[in-house]
């Protein structure tokens, strides 16, 4: 194993797609000691982009899944990190942290975003995390939490990538996407690659049934069907989302707890995920809606309501407190 290194935390950040990434982004930014991403989101580049100061190790997202545990071991072990942070899989993604936790020499931390209950039970993750973990943050009161009533766990505000104060303006916000109309849709298209078609789809639907209305779409490239003058290629989104009165996008926990945070209205697809409840994160929060026409009729009707940008905090300032407790 590798020297202990000085106060290190290192995220492990395995999924793939923005979330993690953006969830371990939040908390590396404004950690006051050393930390580490490790990470296998093909979207790692553009992170890197526009925050070069973070330490992030990207794994290949095509490695074969027993070369991708095989890494990510390696990778904790050669850190030598005194706290190991672990985003949302207690066991890692593919079960390579049942055998290294016990053994392991560093302060152990979950992160504990919701997680299948299914899941939960079939691999007897409570008990597991009691017996491995020295703490357990649920980051937002209103995230599903089935291990809540485990005794180490503590409940920051959600994370966000960005704070109140770090939000433009609206002209500016707009600015960044290139909007002129004084109303403006933005569509978040996020999630699996293939469910960006239909982002696409929604996004053209929009574009012709809203006379007057700026549609923006943001994606690492442009959907399938979404009109090349409305693609707009920005991270992190939240910084947008000042400058958008309507957000449609999937029930994912950065979209929903970003348009939370903003006052913006979401219009929400809520796709099927094997860990995630996507549809349980969303309701109450957003309209609900499946199909494009669907979309098309909630949009006109969020875009009838007044908005207005709220103050927020950001929970992962709580979490740096609690991560900087328990490592001493």
């Amino acid at each position: 194993m590798g020297g202990r290194s000085s106060g290190l935390w290192l995220i492990y950040a395995l999924g793939g797609g923005w979330g993690h990434l953006t969830r371990a982004a939040a908390l590396a930014r404004v950690a006051r000691g050393p930390v580490r991403i490790l990470t296998n989101s093909p979207y790692a580049g553009e992170v890197c982009a526009r925050l070069p100061d973070l330490d992030i190790v990207a794994l290949n997202p095509e490695l074969p899944v027993a070369r991708a545990r095989e890494e990510a071991v390696e990778q904790i072990r050669e850190s030598g990190a005194a706290c190991l942070i672990v985003d949302t899989f207690p066991r890692g993604l593919g079960g390579e942290l049942a055998s290294l936790l016990p053994g392991l020499g560093a302060v152990r931390a979950l992160i504990h975003r919701d997680l299948n209950p299914v899941y939960v039970r079939g691999k007897a993750i409570e008990e597991f995390v009691r017996s491995n973990y020295d703490v357990v943050i649920r980051p937002g009161p209103a995230e599903a939490a089935p291990l809540a009533g485990l005794p180490q766990v503590r409940t920051t505000a959600p994370w966000l990538i960005r704070s109140a104060r770090e939000l433009p303006s609206r002209e500016a916000a707009r600015r960044l996407m290139g909007v002129e109309e004084r109303q403006c849709v933005l569509v978040l298209a996020a999630g699996k690659i293939e469910e960006q078609a239909w982002y696409g789809s929604v996004a053209r639907a929009l574009s012709g049934a809203l006379e007057g209305v700026g549609v923006r779409c943001v994606a690492p490239s442009c959907p399938a069907g979404c009109p090349e003058a409305g693609w707009v290629r920005y991270w992190p989104a939240m910084d947008l989302l000042p400058g958008v009165d309507v957000v449609v996008g999937g029930g994912g926990y950065n979209t929903v707890y970003e348009c939370l945070a903003c006052g913006v209205q979401l219009v929400a697809r809520a796709w099927a995920r094997k860990y995630d409840r996507q549809a349980l994160r969303a309701a109450g929060q957003a309209e609900a809606c499946p199909t494009v026409d669907e979309v098309v009729a909630a949009v006109r009707t969020c875009l009838a309501r007044t908005r207005a940008r709220t103050e927020f905090p950001n929970g992962v300032f709580e979490a740096v407190e609690i991560l900087e407790r328990v490592s001493g």
